[in-house]
């Protein structure tokens, strides 16, 4: 893959599938876009080794409300290789939809990244699950099945989630030993200054903790461990 929000949610007048992370909700732009960059997007860069799931789905957010559909979806998968799962059921709603320009509805893929979504018995996702495949024909429901087999390898938490805390500990470690050093840290686009270390790493702990909020076989009290 190429590179690394939580977001509060809205509903949106769906036809019964109304949760969906706020900040995916704004698809339409209202300015002429802009390429992202530091300047204009407002993602915290310094998330983007440590929490890429977080720092990607932030990426999604800017080229939807800035109309690049395409590059908000690909961001979207790339959050959803990070195990996300708010990108992974903003997936799901867009496919399912399909009132995105650029991007047609596809039920049985809308269908797979409702499923994974719904991994960690949140109870919105599993919800919005229910409803998208009692609305659904039994031919898409097949359909479905044989791309979530598939698409489990990659974006299932067994696998992307232990990639995405394997990553998270392996870029906190040093941060971790700065901050028992007493040490300070700079992490770009996270603060204008160096920051006490202790203060960084608990506050980037509090984020993986929402981050990975749910995921079997972790703990989640100081530096995050894969059992």
């Amino acid at each position: 893959m190429k590179r690394s929000m939580k977001a509060a949610l809205v509903l949106l007048a769906l036809h019964g599938l109304a949760c969906v992370p706020a900040a995916f909700a704004d698809s339409q732009p209202t300015k002429p876009a802009v390429l992202a960059d530091d300047k204009f997007n407002n993602c915290n860069r310094g998330l983007e080794q440590i929490l890429p799931g977080d720092y990607y789905a932030c990426e999604a957010r800017y080229y939807f409300q800035n109309g690049h559909n395409s590059h908000g979806a690909e961001e979207l998968e790339e959050a959803a290789y990070w195990a996300n799962k708010d990108a992974q059921f903003a997936l799901g709603l867009m496919y399912f939809n399909g009132d995105m320009d650029g991007i047609p509805a596809n039920r049985p893929l809308a269908l797979a990244w409702f499923a994974l979504a719904a991994e960690r018995n949140d109870f919105d996702h599993q919800r919005s699950y229910a409803i998208a495949r009692a609305k659904s024909s039994a031919q898409d429901i097949q359909a479905s099945e044989v791309l979530l087999k598939k698409m489990t390898r990659k974006y299932g938490d067994k696998v992307a989630g232990l990639r995405a805390m394997r990553r998270f500990n392996h870029e906190i470690a040093p941060l971790e030993d700065a901050a028992n050093t007493g040490g300070i840290v700079y992490l770009r686009g996270y603060s204008p200054f160096p920051e006490d270390a202790n203060t960084v790493v608990n506050q980037l702990h509090a984020e993986a903790d929402k981050a990975f909020q749910g995921l079997i076989g972790t703990v989640t009290v100081g530096p995050l461990q894969v059992r």
